[in-house]
């Protein structure tokens, strides 16, 4: 009976969900459209009240439950694009806007192409509406452009530059050849930036507090390594801390995306006759990793005496020499044993 009880919530709510799906699907199109004007006449009344975000979730299920797509009220269609396109939205009204507008028919983007949205947040909403809308390749390359742009500007300090990487991420799948030469040349500069040049200080975190006490800014101390050891190096993916500033968030995103990046844009180019014999220098370095006992101290000897001139190299090659140095000190990291505390007794936690 026990176990009949504990299965018989998840039944229920699979058996819910069922029913609220079948419910989207099978509503007719005067209903919907009713339910679409009342929508419409909270957003203007500037509504956004548990009433709209209930309506818009419910909306979204329509939209999102059938194979086919629905066509948007011009009225409405115009009024979540506002909703999505206003940096005065909140998050999770921006995020049902963009779920929204993703689901419906294509409409024309022209609105959504405007130069005046800057800020990253609503930048990377919009572009993921874009980029499930897209019919023209024209489209995609005014959104590179609009990205960079964000990416190269200075964001205002509650908003962050990492929701931008993701959706360069997927016009690489999508479109690469929407990237132009200087693009390229630009976003490499960018992680080169992110990856080797992170901060090793942590993040700004709050205490709860006690029960007397409200909560309190800790000062922010140094990332260590898995071991619990300070590190001494750079940032990396394999770094700790208790919380991370934006430019090591940026350096987690572009270590995800790098292997993409290099395989996709990373070709054998013209270049001076300097910059290829530092490029085979690298490669002579990963041809002798076979003995990794012997060579750790000679291949950061060699990284070392590239590195002052690797400032001179083409924006690419830098970054296939960072992604190396990068990659070799996550297989050093990864010889670290973890710290592992201890409770009263001695025992591990």
């Amino acid at each position: 009976p026990a176990r009949v009880a504990a299965v018989k919530p998840s039944s229920m709510y699979a058996s819910g969900s069922e029913s609220l799906i079948k419910q989207a699907r099978e509503i007719q199109e005067e209903e919907l459209h009713k339910f679409c004007v009342r929508i419409s006449k909270l957003l203007v009344n500037q509504d956004y009240g548990n009433e709209t975000v209930d309506s818009l979730q419910r909306l979204y299920l329509i939209f999102s439950a059938t194979k086919y797509g629905r066509i948007l009220p011009p009225d409405l269609l115009k009024k979540l694009q506002s909703l999505l396109c206003s940096p005065h939205s909140s998050e999770q009204l921006q995020a049902l806007a963009s779920a929204i507008l993703r689901e419906t028919l294509y409409f024309g983007l022209h609105s959504l192409c405007s130069e005046e949205v800057q800020d990253s947040r609503t930048v990377s909403y919009v572009s993921a509406v874009i980029l499930a809308q897209v019919r023209v390749k024209d489209e995609v390359s005014a959104l590179v452009h609009r990205l960079l742009k964000c990416l190269e500007s200075r964001q205002p300090e509650a908003q962050s530059t990492r929701h931008l990487l993701p959706v360069l991420s997927k016009i690489i799948s999508l479109s690469p050849e929407s990237l132009t030469e200087d693009h390229i040349n630009l976003v490499s500069r960018k992680l080169v930036d992110w990856l080797r040049y992170a901060s090793i200080q942590q993040g700004v975190s709050m205490s709860s507090g006690g029960f007397f006490t409200g909560p309190r800014t800790r000062q922010p101390g140094p990332i260590t390594e898995v071991d619990g050891t300070v590190a001494a190096d750079f940032f990396t993916v394999l770094c700790v801390g208790h919380s991370y500033t934006d430019d090591q968030w940026m350096n987690l995103y572009a270590f995800s995306m790098i292997r993409k990046w290099l395989l996709c844009y990373d070709t054998e180019g013209s270049g001076n006759a300097d910059s290829a014999a530092e490029h085979k220098k690298v490669l002579f370095i990963q041809s002798v990793q076979d003995d990794r006992s012997e060579v750790d101290g000679s291949v950061m000897s060699m990284v070392s005496a590239t590195s002052t001139s690797s400032r001179l190299l083409p924006p690419k090659e830098r970054l296939r020499e960072k992604a190396f140095e990068y990659c070799h000190r996550l297989i050093e990291q990864s010889d670290r044993m973890p710290n592992r505390s201890r409770d009263d007794n001695g025992h591990y936690l």
